[in-house]
């Protein structure tokens, strides 16, 4: 019978410590998401030898586009289509904020720049931030190398 209890009561910790994971996933799914297609914009760049970026079409909506024409998706690979991305109907509330405007840039070194080609510089100035639910999380773009991070 004790077993039993002991057992009950380890089952009850570990959904409590796992609880948390599985209630409010939004922020950072969405981190996520945007960190990889950040990747793939500045992996895009490099491969086709042209400035490519992410253009924040609002706080919600962003696009991936290539050949420095914000107003054209890139292909997505996934999907098959435009490379427009509305992470608020992918992720119920969450919206986005970004310290240096609408557009983040890589040219075809990899280079992150803003929307008038100018190097991103330290924190806060290359930061992405992501809200949704009360969790906020922060992608940080390296100046110089582009290295994409997350907390």
């Amino acid at each position: 019978m004790i077993e039993i209890v002991i057992v009950v009561i380890l089952v009850g910790i570990m959904s409590a410590l796992a609880l948390p994971r599985f209630v409010s996933p939004s922020a950072s799914l969405a981190a996520r998401r945007l960190a990889a297609d950040i990747q793939y914009a500045k992996e895009l760049a490099i491969r086709l030898q042209t400035k490519s970026g992410v253009f924040f079409m609002d706080s919600s909506t962003y696009r991936v586009f290539q050949d420095d024409d914000v107003s054209t998706a890139a292909f997505d690979p996934v999907t098959g289509g435009n490379f427009e991305v509305s992470i608020s109907g992918l992720f119920s509330d969450a919206t986005l904020d970004s310290s240096f405007g609408n557009t983040l840039k890589f040219d075809a070194l990899g280079t992150p720049l803003d929307g008038s080609d100018a190097k991103l510089t330290s924190p806060p100035a290359n930061e992405i931030t992501i809200t949704s639910g009360g969790e906020t999380w922060t992608i940080t773009v390296e100046p110089n190398t582009g290295k994409v991070t997350l907390p």
